[in-house]
């Protein structure tokens, strides 16, 4: 039987040993502080491990054991070594789970902290989880700091984004716009970041016209901002946004609202580019056969508007590039403005890449001078293609017999009957 001078004597013993204990643990916490503060990693890394090995033997639900896994935690994450601070924030979760609950708003700053670690690590499902679980607890509970909520949807948006998930992405984007709103820390250029990525969203998956005046919204700012720059390069990049969601007015209004700002030559050349490439989209005739473009030539507004549109992408005293060359051709040959084609196809024949390439875009040139009533160049154009043509398939090839038609048709013009009777014998034998 124990005696009580026993007893007491055990227990002054134990009471000892835990003041001590709790005497370590406030001094290597507060040593661990100390050499964080002022950058001493090493020696806070071995004084805040020294403080978790003392409070694991506290007894459960001891707040001093959640502050040593956060501490050190928090540490790691500072460091970058998030594979490290991972495991620690979720110890900590599970400490607070059990001393508060699953669904106390005093878990918000450690679901947090997980989230922001283990999105770097790759572990993406965790990531999300515990956001998911952030927003639910958030709104449940209207705890939540209004800074870290609407960063937390931000971050289920780029989750979702990452995951193929459009839809969701902006369900998220869209909560996380009107939590930032409540958010009196927010300033002007984190507002103008999460409202762009809104816009862009809603450009392509949601709705067109709010997608427009967001973005129109982030190019106000940053006027009011002072910044017409990034004013003008805003428009420009929702103009580009908005094409690629098939918004082709939305992408007009706002390239239109880039060249009226501020001169930026990368915006201005953007909000061109997609000018142009709307005006294209409305005039394209899904075919490059001069022919066909000759015989639905007709005067059209849109027509002329892709003109000027095409013609703007050409630099000062510089040349178009391949693409708003072959553009430029097409264009202007549907307007039935052969002259200006035809001198834009010189350049493609000057540009072609092959022998072959050549005689195709001089055959197209020869067509073009035709129809602008060129008919002299025209036939020097035809003769040098048809002489190609007879040295590779031979004299009576029926290949031959558009080039051969397109010759007498304008020898006919020029008036030389007699050379156009020769080529007219030649159709024929090949026609049999």
């Amino acid at each position: 039987m124990t005696s009580p001078r026993f007893a007491a004597l055990v227990l002054a013993l134990l009471t000892a040993a835990v003041s001590q204990a709790a005497g370590d643990w406030a001094a290597r916490t507060r040593a661990g502080e100390y050499a964080f503060a002022y950058g001493q990693l090493e020696r806070a890394e071995r004084e805040f491990q020294a403080a978790l090995e003392i409070a694991q033997g506290f007894p459960p639900g001891d707040r001093r054991l959640e502050a040593s896994l956060e501490n050190l935690a928090r540490l790691y994450e500072h460091r970058s070594d998030v594979d490290r601070a991972q495991p620690l924030y979720q110890l900590l979760l599970a400490a607070q789970e059990h001393r508060l609950g699953a669904d106390d708003p005093g878990l918000l700053d450690t679901l947090y902290a997980i989230a922001r670690v283990s999105q770097p690590t790759g572990d993406l499902p965790t990531a999300e989880s515990s956001l998911r679980r952030y927003d639910a607890i958030a709104t449940a509970s209207g705890a939540a700091d209004p800074r870290k909520w609407w960063q937390a949807l931000a971050l289920l948006a780029r989750l979702a984004v990452i995951g193929d998930d459009p839809a969701q992405a902006l369900a998220w984007q869209r909560r996380a716009v009107e939590v930032l709103d409540s958010d009196p820390a927010a300033g002007d250029d984190e507002r103008a970041v999460q409202l762009e990525s809104l816009a862009r969203m809603e450009l392509a998956d949601g709705d067109g016209e709010r997608g427009e005046a967001l973005f129109f919204q982030v190019a106000a700012l940053h006027e009011a901002a002072g910044d017409r720059v990034a004013s003008a390069r805003t428009a420009a990049d929702g103009a580009a946004a908005a094409f690629a969601g098939g918004e082709l007015a939305a992408a007009e209004r706002l390239a239109t609202l880039a060249l009226g700002a501020t001169p930026d030559p990368e915006a201005e050349r953007s909000a061109r580019e997609v000018l142009a490439e709307v005006s294209w989209m409305r005039v394209n005739r899904g075919s490059d056969d001069i022919t066909q473009l000759l015989a639905a030539a007709a005067p059209d507004a849109e027509l002329l508007l892709a003109r000027e549109r095409l013609a703007a992408l050409v630099p000062a005293g510089g040349e178009p590039d391949d693409e708003t060359l072959g553009r430029l051709v097409a264009v202007e040959t549907l307007g039935g403005r052969a002259t200006e084609a035809a001198r834009w196809q010189r350049l493609v024949v000057a540009r072609a890449p092959s022998a072959a390439a050549a005689l195709a875009a001089r055959r197209d040139l020869a067509a073009l001078l035709a129809a602008a009533g060129e008919n002299r160049e025209a036939l020097a154009e035809n003769a040098a293609v048809l002489a190609a043509a007879e040295a590779e398939l031979g004299p009576d090839h029926p290949r031959l017999l558009p080039l051969l038609e397109q010759r007498r048709d304008l020898l006919l013009r020029v008036g030389d009957k007699k050379a156009a009777k020769q080529v007219e014998k030649r159709i024929k034998k090949i026609s049999r």
